[in-house]
């Protein structure tokens, strides 16, 4: 069975003697992966796994409760071969199934060991729930019954019938969003509140309905299968996960590793994120035929966000523990992928490194040897990445909230224990203790610690090239608002935002309608002739009156030249000649300008500045560094670079964005302040540096603009340290 591991082994004599036997009530399916036979045994009594190939199968099947361990190992070698399994792999075969309690021997003190092993599993399990406080599992009730019931209302959801509809759902949700005329612009505009605190209880709901269906389509596909192939589905266990503190639920499909088509599978590995799809395309259609302003509005699109976007990046990620990851296991055939390419990491430092000649590979092929190793690498970078992110993400937007300090740190002790600490002394207790190193102890710490210190060496010691990126906007020294003078509705305006187009002083720049005027002048033009009539009239018969008359007419001519100025006013014109720039009015075509509204910007663009804002860590490191190169660039083009020198920096920290553009709201690195006296106004302080290109370039005024700083070189351990710091501290000058 192996070429790799000798066929005897010193523990033989241990188990040699032993009669045991699988346990009543297992159920066994077979199963082909990539192409070869395999066993798929199960415990329906503790939702147990177990998975042997043919020769594992052949030994285990003459085990009956009075044919010995021995006896059944020499007639594997009788009838099998080279292919019969080895006693090594014979005595790890028995522990394994052991563990499982999926072995059962009519011995006395085989009660007492079930016990013992039974302890262990649950001593295992727990010790799995510790290490994942993050998202912690609490099982409610069986739903076993209620699917068997009901099985035949809803299992046509994963049939062609459920294929025709899924389809077309998507398909008229696509449609009405691509036709939604202006409100399709509020798709990615309403996407920068969805974090907003007045949208965290909608987002909340949102999230559990998302998972209720999600978890429901998993639900449904085991069972409709499982019935369908004669494996039964069983759903046990449905339950509540706390996923970041978030109550979501779930249920355990597992049973659909007994289905013998892995098609099927990984139908019931997508068929949660079916149901998301088929979700999100109802609450699209609801969303857009809403009233914009109410609260099903909102719901419809937070539910939609979820069922979709966060579905993709999260649920169908492969390199995460979710659905992508079991359906790309189903298609590949390999089971465990993770662990087994763990398993297989550890046996190439085991055999390679260390030097242990006994060490069992798990993989079967080579082909499958080329999964496992990249999987493995994919999957620790984007694991590590996702956490991290999680956690910082977590502390950059509570950390304003002081009774919420302990939490995030304790989330952060957890992620560091869960993937630094804990493999580490698992890995040190292995190097003094395994019995496997005995003789090969030396080399294997000698080993690990050269490993270890190339490590430190990397992250510790050997700079790096390090920079700091702010966001700013454009501003000029010579640039003019342009205000309304009179108050209207925008009819028309001027293009904007050319480079190459400059306006003249005077050059009509903004119409704007006003009735309300319009209707004001006419009646005073009609007040004022009627007074002329009654003045003409008392000319003649009451002087006095007609004096008074007069009066009136004075009045009312004086009205009517500042209705005519008015509304002539509203034709904004440039003060003085330069570029005009404007690019909120095209979303406003239409909407109310007040008298003293800003509508644009006339400016000189020949010499622009960025004002950038800042973090104050962010600023300390650029000013004592005093760096003369920066690198500009404005978001949407990467490709193009303007080289700027630091002109000047207003120290002292200020809460005054130079732009709404850099808060949170516009997808800004700075958040609003929740008290804000002025418009603009961050939480947090900042510094303003001023960057100026180098050379004649032109740039709009009000443009974003990303400043990429040259900083001294430093090891990525120290960038971490920082970072980290001034996570947990901020405000600081780190």
């Amino acid at each position: 069975m192996s070429d790799t591991q000798s066929t005897f082994h010193e523990s033989w004599h241990r188990v040699a003697d032993l009669k045991p036997r699988l346990r009543a009530g297992i159920h066994i399916s077979r199963q082909y992966f990539r192409g070869c036979l395999w066993h798929v045994i199960q415990d329906q009594a503790n939702n147990a796994f177990a998975r042997l190939n043919t020769p594992g199968y052949s030994f285990v099947g003459l085990l009956d409760g009075s044919r010995s361990v021995r006896q059944a190992w020499d007639i594997c070698n009788t009838k099998l071969g080279d292919d019969a399994p080895t006693q090594g792999e014979v005595i790890e075969l028995l522990g394994q199934l052991a563990s499982n309690n999926l072995l059962e021997s009519g011995t006395s003190p085989d009660a007492q060991a079930m016990f013992e092993r039974f302890k262990r599993r649950r001593n295992r399990d727990l010790q799995g729930r510790l290490m994942n406080l993050l998202f912690p599992r609490m099982p409610l009730f069986d739903p076993d019954a209620i699917l068997e019931r009901g099985i035949f209302l809803v299992g046509w959801i994963f049939a062609w019938p459920g294929l025709i509809v899924w389809a077309m759902l998507i398909g008229t949700a696509v449609y009405t969003l691509l036709n939604a005329g202006p409100v399709a612009g509020k798709l990615l505009s309403d996407s920068s509140g969805l974090l907003r605190p007045d949208n965290w209880l909608l987002l909340l709901l949102a999230f559990i309905v998302d998972k209720t269906v999600h978890e429901s389509g998993h639900a449904i596909a085991c069972k409709k299968f499982g019935k369908r192939f004669g494996t039964g589905g069983e759903v046990h266990v449905i339950g509540i996960m706390l996923l970041i503190f978030t109550p979501v639920p779930y249920v355990d499909a597992s049973s659909a590793w007994l289905l013998p088509d892995k098609w099927r599978r990984a139908i019931v590995g997508a068929a949660g994120m079916w149901m998301e799809f088929a979700l999100a395309a109802v609450a699209a259609i609801v969303w857009r035929y809403s009233n914009g302003g109410s609260t099903l509005h909102a719901f419809c699109y937070n539910l939609m966000f979820i069922a979709s976007v966060a579905t993709v990046f999260f649920n169908g990620n492969p390199f995460l523990r979710y659905d992508g990851y079991y359906i790309l296991a189903d298609l590949l055939e390999i089971p465990n992928l993770l662990g087994r390419a763990m398993q297989y990491a550890t046996y190439l430092a085991r055999h390679y490194l260390f030097g242990v000649k006994r060490a069992i590979n798990p993989s079967e092929t080579p082909g499958q040897r080329r999964w496992l190793l990249v999987y493995l690498a994919l999957s620790g970078v984007v694991r590590i990445l996702v956490c991290t992110g999680i956690i910082l993400f977590l502390v950059a937007n509570l950390r304003q909230y002081p009774q919420l300090t302990l939490l995030l740190l304790t989330m952060a002790a957890i992620a560091a224990a869960t993937w630094l600490l804990v493999p580490l002394g698992r890995g040190t207790w292995y190097l003094l203790s395994n019995p496997e190193l005995v003789h090969l102890r030396g080399r294997a710490i000698g080993v690990s610690l050269a490993i270890a210190a190339v490590v430190v060496t990397a992250l510790g010691i050997v700079p790096l090239p390090h920079h700091s990126r702010v966001e700013g906007v454009v501003r000029t020294e010579n640039q003019r608002g342009v205000y309304a003078q009179s108050g209207g509705l925008i009819a028309w305006f001027a293009p904007s935002d050319k480079l190459n187009q400059t306006v003249r002083a005077g050059t009509a720049l903004v119409r704007l309608s006003n009735p309300i005027l319009q209707a004001s002048l006419i009646q005073a033009q009609s007040r004022l002739a009627a007074v002329r009539i009654k003045r003409r009239k008392a000319l003649a018969s009451n002087p006095a009156l007609a004096q008074i008359l007069s009066r009136q007419i004075h009045a009312l001519n004086q009205e009517i030249i500042r209705l005519n100025k008015r509304i002539g006013n509203l034709t904004i014109s440039a003060p003085v000649g330069g570029v005009w720039t404007n690019r909120a009015l095209r979303l406003q075509l239409g909407g109310y300008i007040p008298r003293g509204g800003k509508v644009g910007t006339i400016a000189d663009i020949t010499e622009p500045l960025i004002y950038a804002a800042a973090s104050q860590g962010d600023a300390g490191r650029i000013l004592r560094a005093g760096s003369k190169r920066v690198e500009l660039r404005l978001p949407g083009q990467p490709g193009h670079v303007i080289i700027a020198s630091l002109a000047r920096a207003y120290p002292g920290g200020g809460n005054q964005l130079p732009s709404a553009a850099l808060s949170y709201l516009a997808d800004g690195p700075f958040a609003p302040s929740l008290h804000a006296k002025m418009p603009n106004q961050s939480a947090e302080p900042f510094f303003m540096l001023v960057f100026k290109p180098t050379g004649k370039v032109r740039l709009l005024p009000g443009q974003r603009i990303v400043a990429r700083v040259r900083l001294p070189d430093q090891s990525l351990l120290t960038d971490i340290v920082h970072d980290l710091r001034r996570t947990l501290q901020p405000g600081t000058g780190l």
